[in-house]
């Protein structure tokens, strides 16, 4: 945790933790206050909205009752009426028929009469043969059957209980259907408990308007809807708004007289409680107020005083590679001026270690190739050489001049070059002097192929770094001209960057000798390798090795090989202008 940032909570458990407290405590007392009022409120409005519903299914349940019974003096009941159709193969006449039509449309239409809401009467027997009676545009087909309709036989299933739907099938009606709420009902008879049909009531789509009860039609839902088939018969609100599907939403249920109803109210008490809310936001107004200006003020002390140690902790994050530093801090007598000082003092002492370091490893560098070039009596060698040469023209002996010449120039250029840095036209002559000597040595039964621009012969390149490559791909790639004949040197510049690849036609190497090959050249570079042969002369890893030293990481050595097709590796190294000046790469 950041120093300022426990500054800033100590001043804020000080200041702010107990109004927070304090805030808290009365808002929540205050908001359970108005829950509270707001259950009483809705618990109230759900009951009146169950009674009322439960009132209505009451009449209706009365009325259908009624128009079961319903007689007068000169006419049969309606049981009485729909005995004679309750076979399926009840063999009637038009006019017994035309007779029991007369008698129930006289009890439908006194019961219509009596309660205004039963706007048609519907009756199907057994026997197929439908009386009806209706008040509004719902004409019945006369060739609708009921038979395997789902509302015909959920009513069936109901054994005596009433069923109740908003929708019938659409092919019971001619012409457009009004909407209605539609209750159906077994027929059997009392004495024989035989059955007679299924009675169909249908009422104004009004019938369970709740509107009267429904105090809050804005923050209130309520709707009635079937368990069964999950129609709503009837619902205050045609769309319902997202905030009654949210989690303050409160939703009560309760199952109605008719089982398979069931009424549903939900509460969007968000809306509800914006009518109670002005106090409750005007005090937390006022509160948070307070608490802000704590907050203010905690802020502006604890940066006044972190501010110099921030300061110092990105300076030293972000200090990179220039290690000057100064700062008006440092003219402070308190703590945060002796930290300032301090630092300063760390840093140039830091400076001069790196310096002084740095020359060291030049200096060890240095002191191992000369080392390595000490190795021999150059003047003795070159003395011996040219007395060989001298000899072998005497003799005419061209071959023997050719390479004492060729091993001539190789130690007088490895030997007496004065920089490490030379063209790379001169590392392409040492090349050739070894490849001479190793043509005559070998009967020209291998070719060295250069293809370089003649623009990059005048590139700088590291002394030293191509003849061993050559020298490695002849050992080990051609085999001493029993695996391959061809040996390439390629050269070219891609930026600000050089690359110059030696390879072969030879045996190639496995892939597990390529692994551990390249493993060897991801090694950290060791200074003390350096000047020092092995098996492989110089050695791959010496010469990257020198080459990360010299121009830093991301340069040296890449190797790719086949078995069978030859091994190709690859110097990448920076562009060096003037007289070994690396060239920046742009990004």
């Amino acid at each position: 945790m950041k120093l300022r940032t426990r500054f800033f909570l100590i001043f804020s458990i000080l200041a702010v933790i107990p109004l927070l407290i304090l805030t808290e405590y009365s808002y929540v007392r205050y908001r359970d206050i108005t829950y509270e009022r707001m259950d009483e409120l809705s618990e109230n409005l759900f009951q009146n909205a169950v009674t009322q519903t439960n009132n209505m299914l009451s009449t209706v349940q009365t009325s259908i009752s009624y128009l079961t019974f319903y007689s007068n003096e000169n006419d049969y009941s309606v049981i009485e009426n729909l005995r004679p159709y309750a076979e399926e193969d009840t063999q009637l006449t038009a006019y017994d028929t035309f007779r029991t039509t007369q008698h129930l449309n006289g009890v439908f239409q006194n019961i219509m009469a009596s309660y205004d809401y039963i706007t048609g009467i519907y009756i199907f027997t057994p026997s197929d043969v439908t009386f009806s009676c209706s008040q509004s545009s719902n004409i019945l087909s006369s060739r609708y059957s009921p038979k395997g309709k789902n509302w015909y036989e959920n009513t069936l299933a109901q054994n005596g209980h009433f069923y109740v739907s908003a929708f019938m099938d659409p092919d019971m009606f001619i012409g457009e259907v009004e909407d209605a709420v539609y209750f159906s009902l077994s027929i059997n008879d009392l004495y024989t408990n035989e059955f007679l049909g299924v009675i169909l009531v249908s009422c104004d789509s009004d019938i369970f308007d709740l509107s009267t009860v429904n105090t809050m039609p804005e923050t209130t839902l309520l709707y009635i809807s079937s368990k069964e088939t999950n129609y709503t018969l009837y619902s205050n609100i045609d769309e319902l708004p997202e905030s009654f599907s949210g989690t303050d939403a409160k939703i009560k249920k309760t199952d109605l007289a008719v089982d398979s109803l069931e009424l549903t109210a939900a509460f969007d008490y968000d809306s509800l409680y914006a009518e109670f809310s002005l106090t409750g936001a005007l005090f937390l107004v006022v509160a948070f107020t307070c608490i802000l200006i704590f907050l203010v003020l905690a802020y502006v002390m604890t940066k006044n005083m972190i501010r110099p140690l921030e300061e110092l902790s990105t300076t030293m994050s972000r200090q990179g590679k220039d290690l000057s530093f100064y700062s008006p801090y440092m003219n402070r007598t308190d703590e945060i001026g002796t930290l300032y000082n301090e630092y300063s003092n760390m840093l140039e002492e830091l400076n001069a270690s790196i310096k002084r370091d740095y020359q060291d490893k030049l200096n060890i560098l240095d002191a191992q190739m000369k080392s390595l070039e000490a190795r021999i009596n150059s003047h003795f060698l070159f003395n011996t050489l040219e007395s060989i040469n001298s000899m072998a023209e005497i003799d005419e002996n061209e071959d023997i001049a050719t390479m004492s010449l060729a091993l001539g120039n190789m130690f007088r250029y490895a030997i007496k070059t004065p920089s490490e840095i030379v063209t790379l036209r001169d590392e392409i002559n040492h090349v050739k002097d070894y490849v001479s000597i190793q043509s005559i040595r070998f009967s020209n039964k291998f070719t060295l192929t250069l293809d370089i621009p003649d623009e990059l012969y005048q590139q700088k390149v590291l002394k030293l770094i191509l003849q061993p490559l050559v020298e490695n791909s002849f050992y080990h790639g051609l085999n001493y001209c029993t695996a391959g004949d061809n040996i390439t040197i390629q050269a070219k510049r891609d930026s600000t960057i050089l690359y110059i690849t030696v390879s072969d036609n030879g045996q190639g190497m496995t892939q597990e000798v390529l692994d551990e090959l390249r493993a060897k050249l991801s090694e950290e570079a060791s200074f003390t390798e350096l000047g020092h042969r092995n098996k492989q002369g110089i050695g791959l890893k010496n010469i990257h090795s020198r080459i990360e030293l010299y121009y830093g990481r991301g340069y040296g050595l890449s190797i790719t090989s086949t078995p069978g097709e030859g091994t190709s590796i690859t110097i990448k190294i920076p562009v060096l202008q003037g007289s070994g000046v690396i060239q920046e790469a742009k990004e």
